[in-house]
């Protein structure tokens, strides 16, 4: 479990409530006090997130904190407001979730704005696509751990060196990146990502049975490569970033 300080109202960066979180959260690291994430409500109005969103995201996960958009609801549900909203915590690598505040408008505490991603009868609203366009058009954010998903195929970074982990024989420098997928395959490039309780993952070559060891080498010590949507200052933690091409 985590431990996370969510609040209302500190989504602008400029604003006095806002600093005086980041001041409290700053604070905490400090001295050690336990917190692991800041949550940011996200009420938005119909304009969506202020300009300095993204900022502020940041600015909070550079202390040391992931940071999660918690409660999201936009008065109108405009589709730009929204993929404005979750672009802002894709372009961040430790902003680790987006909670929508609700799911058809009739069920929002905010019902006359109708500010949720599926109307009165449940239909989807273009907020809905503009939301799985945001989530799914990152070129430079990284791509949750729980979001590695059936058939997808990623590029693995090494959050600490910048190094793309290539050939499954180990880390080369031929610019071969390995291919990660989570199905089974037939070639020796094909890996499967299996979920660990920790929320880590460990990539099993589909052909060939055997686990992904340690970055620098398809060992047999038994040292299993985790990746994590993080940036991490050990060299055996990875980013897996979604490319264009999906």
């Amino acid at each position: 479990a985590k431990l996370c300080y969510n609040d209302y109202n500190i989504e602008n960066w400029t604003d006095a409530k806002t600093q005086g979180v980041y001041k409290m959260v700053k604070d905490f690291k400090s001295r050690g006090v336990p917190i692991d994430c800041v949550g940011l409500q996200s009420h938005f109005g119909a304009d969506g997130p202020p300009a300095s969103f993204q900022t502020t995201l940041s600015n909070f996960a550079a202390l040391g904190v992931d940071v999660q958009i918690t409660e999201l609801d936009i008065a109108q549900a405009s589709a730009t407001a929204y993929g404005n909203a979750v672009k802002a915590c894709v372009n961040v690598a430790r902003c680790t979730g987006i909670t929508v505040w609700g799911i058809r408008d009739s069920d929002s505490w905010r019902t006359g704005e109708n500010p949720l991603l599926f109307d009165n009868s449940g239909n989807k609203k273009p907020a809905y696509n503009a939301v799985l366009t945001a989530l799914g058009s990152s070129s430079g954010g990284s791509t949750q751990a729980g979001d590695l998903t059936s058939g997808t195929v990623y590029t693995l970074s090494n959050a600490a060196a910048g190094r793309v982990l290539d050939q499954p024989a180990g880390q080369n420098a031929n610019g071969t990146p390995l291919q990660v997928w989570d199905a089974s395959g037939a070639s020796n490039q094909q890996w499967r990502a299996g979920r660990n309780s920790d929320g880590t993952y460990t990539l099993t070559n589909v052909a060939s049975g055997r686990v992904l060891d340690e970055p620098a080498n398809r060992t047999a010590n038994g040292t299993r490569l985790t990746v994590w949507d993080a940036n991490g200052g050990a060299h055996q933690h990875w980013k897996a970033n979604r490319n264009s091409d999906g």
